[in-house]
């Protein structure tokens, strides 16, 4: 289990308050306890949490996401398994309010000690949609007490940028934003037959344009609302110009 001297110096060296940092810390023990299951081989990690951990991302995040092939009953008895690896270290990480519906299977990773006011949640998010159209293997390297360092499957970055391309044109999330300007800034180029890939779930394609018409439309205040808190102190001020800054990247 992390210390709280070791929370309270990465939260010092992240700028981000202690409750994100356990909060990354249970992220990364589940990470490390799922892609220890043979059958994870099958679960492709993916998301805005996937740029943090696996790209050095300075956006933290609240969720996990992944596209699985796996079926819902499976994943129940691989995560029951996920859960007693991550009790033999912190016993308090519970899984709750698991639903499955035709595209999905969802829960949330629950954890609470009498010294904290609220319970840290953590969503999960299994898209049972559509296959994945890339795959690789990355190391998590981390600064946190979790050895050894886990390989994890994950969606290729294109693919991740595709999927987020198709995020921001179908609900409102500032995040969603800087995780594509994120992933342009790191060189990852739009594949744009891989977004209309993505789009065909909503029988629609994609243009730059639509996109950046959509940037154009976002509501500032709504940016800065759902994007400063995830950011660090010293970052925060990104919020007020994200828009600017993707729509330079895009044109």
């Amino acid at each position: 289990m992390i210390s709280k001297g070791q929370i309270k110096e990465l939260a010092q060296k992240f700028a981000i308050d202690e409750f994100s940092v356990i909060r990354e810390y249970l992220q990364i023990l589940f990470l490390s306890a799922l892609y220890e299951q043979k059958e994870s081989l099958k679960i492709y990690f993916k998301g805005g949490t996937a740029l943090r951990l696996l790209l050095n991302s300075f956006r933290f995040s609240e969720d996990l996401d992944f596209t699985s092939l796996r079926t819902p009953d499976e994943l129940k008895k691989i995560l029951a398994r996920v859960i007693r690896e991550i009790n033999l270290i912190v016993p308090s990480v519970e899984l709750r309010q698991v639903k499955t519906n035709i595209n999905s299977f969802t829960g949330f990773l629950r954890y609470k000690t009498d010294e904290m006011k609220f319970p840290l949640n953590i969503h999960l998010e299994f898209s049972l949609r559509e296959k994945p159209l890339t795959e690789k293997d990355a190391v998590l390297e981390t600064l946190f007490p979790v050895s050894p360092y886990p390989i994890v499957k994950c969606l290729s970055w294109e693919e991740i940028l595709a999927e987020k391309i198709r995020a921001l044109m179908h609900r409102a999330k500032g995040r969603d934003l800087f995780d594509i300007w994120y992933l342009l800034s790191k060189g990852i180029e739009i594949d744009w037959k891989m977004a209309d890939k993505k789009m065909a779930f909503y029988k629609k394609k994609v243009t730059r344009e639509d996109v950046l018409s959509k940037i154009r439309s976002f509501d500032q205040k709504i940016l800065k609302l759902d994007l400063g808190k995830f950011l660090p102190l010293n970052q925060r001020t990104i919020a007020a110009h994200i828009k600017e800054m993707l729509m330079e990247k895009l044109k």
